[in-house]
């Protein structure tokens, strides 16, 4: 019988007239963020072929400036006549060389020659640190721009070193993070986890408000009242986890049919503590390691949503009231949180599931990052949501006894 009722529950959720169109939305969205929106980012790593020209066209105009004045050695800053002793810049030499290494990257990026163009950028990013640290485009509307494009200079230069140290062929995919697995990372990375718990959410939210056109039929069901909510929550989790497997192995395949699968042992870089934000704050995981430690989470999360809907649906017997509050409760961080917020109601910040939400960004460090402090942990994130998903439970029983079957069927 519970076998029976649980196909049942499932297949009712496959087929429903409210799962089809919103599954056919997401597979829109994804294959449009597969062809489309992924290949095409415009990231600051993105080479840009014109800017490049452009950029060459400048410097060989600046070039035959100075050698038309007969001034090829250094120039000296004489706005401070204070000092006596100027230093000198040796700008026709630098010059001289960004020349030949942008025209390098710019011919080794038109011969796909990818290991080329990574060695000639990154030699350039070893000695241009400003490339990064002064470009005032870069998180320009964010609080501390200067300390994120600091960085974003040290994660870039962390992973552009193990693809040099790694005897995997260097691809247009793997220098611009566009294999299966790596765009797998980039997504959990950025709100990717946020993404598939809304979708269950979505899908949860009406797997008790729907039994209301049958009330007689599940009313004589030869099942407890807190069974049939037990078989329905395990209906719903196994349907998420189907559906969040199939976006997940459908976006993977399609990256990896456009820019290869990738590698597990990639390097992650990861920020370990904030006292000297130089690269003695940061350390790596490998890629498999990173993915593991998120994806293991999400059934969790999954099946805290699920029972969550279960009691909303309870008290409120309306799948948009639920799917409302719901959402609402997913996104709560976004509503209330900022660089500087590290606690919310005289408690740390770490002590609230909704900040183990967004989990992709647990464990590489981000969260700390972001919100400048150390107290979020992979271990505490664990903690935090297993007591929440047992207080779910326990309020579940309490109101699954309130609300009992026929009380439920008759406030329909």
């Amino acid at each position: 019988m519970n076998r029976n009722y649980l196909k049942h529950e499932f297949l009712i959720t496959a087929r429903s007239r409210r799962t089809i169109p919103f599954v056919f939305f997401i597979a829109v969205l994804l294959f449009s963020y597969c062809l489309i929106l992924w290949p095409y980012a415009n990231t600051k790593e993105a080479f840009n072929k014109k800017e490049t020209e452009e950029y060459l066209a400048y410097l060989e105009d600046q070039q035959n400036l100075w050698r038309s004045i007969g001034n090829t050695g250094l120039v000296y800053d004489w706005t401070s006549i204070k000092y006596i002793k100027q230093k000198g810049h040796p700008v026709y030499a630098t010059n001289a060389r960004n020349y030949d290494l942008f025209s390098g990257m710019l011919t080794s990026f038109e011969d796909r020659d990818f290991a080329r163009v990574l060695n000639l950028r990154t030699l350039y990013l070893q000695d241009n640190p400003d490339d990064y640290l002064e470009d005032r485009y870069l998180f320009q509307t964010a609080p501390f721009p200067s300390k994120d494009r600091e960085h974003a200079y040290i994660r870039t230069m962390m992973k552009y070193e193990d693809y040099l140290n790694k005897d995997h062929p260097v691809t247009f995919g793997l220098m611009y993070e566009k294999t299966g697995l790596q765009t797998l990372q980039n997504f959990l990375q950025h709100f990717g986890v946020y993404f598939l718990l809304f979708c269950v959410v979505y899908f949860s939210s009406d797997i008790l408000s729907r039994d209301r056109k049958h009330q007689t039929v599940l009313q004589g069901l030869p099942l407890s009242w807190y069974r049939q909510l037990n078989l329905k929550s395990l209906s719903a989790f196994l349907y998420s986890m189907v559906f969040i497997s199939s976006v997940i192995v459908v976006g993977v395949l399609v990256m990896t049919i456009q820019f290869g699968f990738g590698y597990f042992d990639l390097n992650v870089p990861i920020m370990i503590q904030q006292l000297t934000f130089t690269p003695e704050d940061y350390s790596v995981i490998s890629l498999a390691s990173y993915l593991g430690k998120t994806l293991v989470v999400i059934p969790l999360l999954v099946i805290l949503f699920v029972r969550l809907n279960i009691v909303l649906s309870l008290l409120f017997k309306n799948e948009w009231i639920v799917l409302f509050i719901s959402s609402l409760l997913l996104f709560s961080e976004r509503l209330y949180v900022t660089r500087s917020t590290r606690e919310l109601f005289g408690k740390d910040i770490s002590l609230f599931p909704q900040t183990y939400f967004d989990f992709g960004k647990i464990i590489d460090g981000q969260k700390n990052y972001l919100l400048n402090t150390e107290t979020i942990t992979y271990a505490k994130g664990i903690l935090v949501l297993l007591i929440t998903y047992f207080i779910i439970e326990v309020i579940l029983f309490i109101v699954s006894l309130v609300i009992n079957k026929r009380r439920f069927y008759l406030a329909s």
